[in-house]
């Protein structure tokens, strides 16, 4: 199957609009295709039910177990006293795993077992299960609120789905999966009137400009940019962090500014975090290629490439930079690489919306593996003090105790 045929399958079978001959096509890729493929799909898949929100299968909680201990063991070294079929190595039976999990556990479920290196730490953080208590910390969702040319804000998380708005001659829509849309009419006479999405603390939203470009914003997040793309250029302005994916237009550049820098493309993936608590801008190309500028300051970025811009104008590239990192949160998780306390106390008080304040000394801690973002906080606190740091809840404040 082609990339686009999958990507077209794994929604359908997300909405429930799948045929029998559709899945059986994409069951047969999914047993015999690359690896790699196959975890480019389960992560497709997962994001596609992270965005809709749509329910999660109800898991087979004996194949789970069989599975979690075959993975356990092999992330161990110590290999199954009784292999998975004549003839196939762990390769096969992490893959077939991975199958069987797409079809009868759920997306939830799928992320974690096809990557064959996961440790069993890192399989502890994915799993971690949110448990209800009085005081809980919940997290973030799908909030925003779209402000219009003539200053009306929606809140769009209580806005019911369809048109919300006619801004110059674009309809404004919100879809049912919980997107912000927009669909130029009349592009002839195009009246061209700018409007701005910004996502609270504990919140994050998605957005489809008139072009087909598509944004996710993280929390404490927002984009300003026109109704309809006239001229020469498609230019936005974007604080807090943000992914795109742009679509290709060679005639029309895509231009992103933000705190005084400018990111050209033309069609391309990038993420940029921006928050003014970072030490520096920084911007991962994930496909494709970008130049960011400030003043007479130039650099090109190439796939798997990350810029950081400091605060004194300096910029420092990573060639082999963690793509999976930088977007985790845009695919419903946190993910740490020898990130240190503060860093990630800065990502837990955006996501909960809560103030961290420190009680002594900071300890001085690196942290790495994933966590579900949909877990309450008090769960990522519980997995954070395995480094030894104790952490204290006080209505919406967080206490970092060494």
């Amino acid at each position: 199957m082609l990339p686009l045929e999958i990507k077209s399958f794994l929604q359908q079978f997300a909405a429930g609009q799948h045929t029998d001959a559709d899945h059986q096509r994409f069951a047969e890729w999914l047993t015999t295709a690359p690896i790699a493929d196959v975890e480019t799909a389960l992560d497709e898949y997962y994001s596609i039910i992270h965005q809709q929100q749509q329910p999660l299968a109800t898991p087979d909680t004996d194949l789970i177990e069989k599975i979690e201990a075959g993975i356990s063991q092999y992330a161990l070294g110590k290999p199954m006293e009784q292999p998975m079929g004549t003839g196939r190595g762990w390769d096969r039976m992490l893959q077939l795993a991975a199958a069987l999990l797409l079809f009868f556990v759920g997306a939830g479920s799928v992320w974690l077992f096809i990557h064959k290196t996961t440790t069993v730490k890192e399989k502890q953080l994915a799993h971690a299960e949110p448990k209800k208590r009085s005081n809980e910390l919940l997290p973030g969702s799908n909030k925003a609120t779209l402000t219009l040319a003539n200053g009306d804000v929606i809140s769009l998380d209580d806005a019911k789905n369809g048109q919300l708005a006619v801004q110059g001659n674009t309809v404004v829509q919100k879809a049912a999966g919980g997107a912000l849309l927009y669909h130029p009419e009349n592009t002839d006479a195009l009246a061209i009137v700018y409007n701005t999405l910004s996502t609270p603390r504990g919140g994050q939203y998605r957005l489809q400009l008139p072009d087909g470009t598509e944004v996710w914003l993280n929390a404490a997040a927002s984009i300003t940019y026109p109704t309809a793309f006239a001229g020469n250029e498609r230019r936005v302005e974007i604080t807090g962090e943000a992914y795109f994916e742009v679509a290709h237009d060679a005639a029309k550049p895509f231009i992103v500014n933000v705190r005084g820098m400018e990111i050209k493309v033309l069609g391309t993936h990038f993420n940029v975090n921006a928050y003014t608590d970072e030490t520096a801008i920084t911007t991962s190309l994930l496909q494709g290629s970008i130049r960011l500028s400030r003043g007479s300051a130039a650099v090109v970025l190439q796939p798997g490439e990350q810029a950081k811009l400091a605060g004194n104008g300096d910029v420092k590239l990573l060639k082999d930079a963690d793509m999976e990192e930088a977007i985790a949160w845009k695919n419903g998780y946190f993910s740490f690489n020898r990130a240190d306390l503060q860093t990630v106390m800065r990502q837990i008080a955006r996501w909960y919306d809560v103030t961290i304040s420190y009680e002594g000394k900071i300890p001085e801690r690196f942290f790495g593996g994933k966590i579900d973002r949909s877990s309450n906080a008090s769960e990522v606190l519980k997995i954070l003090e395995e480094s030894k740091v104790r952490f204290t809840i006080e209505g919406k404040k967080i206490i970092v105790h060494p």
